[in-house]
């Protein structure tokens, strides 16, 4: 009897301690931490939800086709989505430099984000009424200049619809004097990079507009032409860029360079006059 009561007692603790053992091991994998090295290279991973660069081609959305009626939307989406991007350039794509013709096929294209990756981008117009061609639905043909001061050149991009769809059609890239608007380029170049040459023109004094907050209104009024840099936006030195709607540049004395972001949240426009002795002057800023 005792034999027996102690064979059930043995069995019965074996029982047990097989139990303890299993659920002991099951809860060490659950509740394993990682060491220090697995931690810190955890904590090191950062994931950039805003690149499209790591993103699958087939997982980026295609931008309704509304996005074609206003260059500018389209523009936008070219440039935000590599997709989208292929999908709207004619490959072989023909890119020419200083008159030298080369094809860039499909397999070869890197994604180009062209003006969308800096803080500010610039337009100009040759008159008042050329800003209302970057909202006129019926174009067909618009370029995107870079223009490259530093090392004095230009890089065009140009766009053609075609059924309905903005296409890239072709990339170029010349010498800064070969463009039709090299005069006032090599103008801006000094305007923005040397104060002494920017005050001696710049009209004084100065016609100036600005949005008034309290009242919600524009006003005007003039400021000398010293105070020009106290209201003026940072002026972009290295790069300037310019979407041409149809503006030619050839006939006209006007400039109105435009600086803004692409979000929208800033806008600052400067005219500029080329007066009798051939010399571009500020005569109005609108901030």
């Amino acid at each position: 009897m005792r034999l027996f009561c102690f064979t059930c007692t043995g069995f019965l603790y074996l029982m047990a301690s097989l139990l303890m053992t299993t659920l002991l091991m099951g809860c060490k994998g659950k509740t394993h931490l990682p060491d220090e090295e697995e931690s810190a290279e955890t904590d090191s991973i950062v994931f950039d939800t805003t690149a499209t660069d790591s993103v699958p081609e087939t997982e980026l959305v295609v931008p309704p086709k509304k996005a074609d009626e206003l260059f500018d939307d389209f523009a936008f989406a070219f440039m935000k989505n590599q997709y989208f991007q292929k999908q709207r350039i004619d490959f072989p794509l023909a890119y020419i430099i200083d008159g030298e013709t080369k094809r860039i096929h499909r397999r070869e294209w890197k994604f180009d984000r062209m003006y969308s990756m800096e803080e500010v981008y610039t337009l100009i117009f040759d008159s008042a009424k050329g800003e209302e061609k970057a909202k006129d639905t019926t174009l067909k043909s618009v370029v995107v200049e870079e223009i490259n001061i530093d090392s004095l050149r230009t890089k065009a991009y140009r766009f053609r619809k075609r059924d309905g769809e903005w296409r890239l059609t072709a990339i170029s890239e010349q010498n800064l004097g070969d463009s039709e608007n090299s005069d006032f380029y090599s103008f801006y170049h000094k305007f923005a990079t040397d104060e002494e040459f920017q005050l001696a023109h710049i009209a004084d004094p100065l016609t100036f507009s600005t949005f008034d907050t309290d009242c919600f209104e524009m006003v005007d009024g003039l400021i000398a032409a010293e105070q020009f840099k106290d209201f003026a936006p940072e002026l972009p030195k290295a790069k300037i860029t310019n979407i041409l709607y149809g503006q030619t540049f050839r006939n006209s004395r006007l400039r109105i360079l435009s600086i803004r972001t692409l979000s929208g949240g800033m806008e600052s426009n400067m005219q500029f006059r080329k007066d009798d002795t051939g010399e571009w002057m500020l005569t109005h800023l609108d901030n």
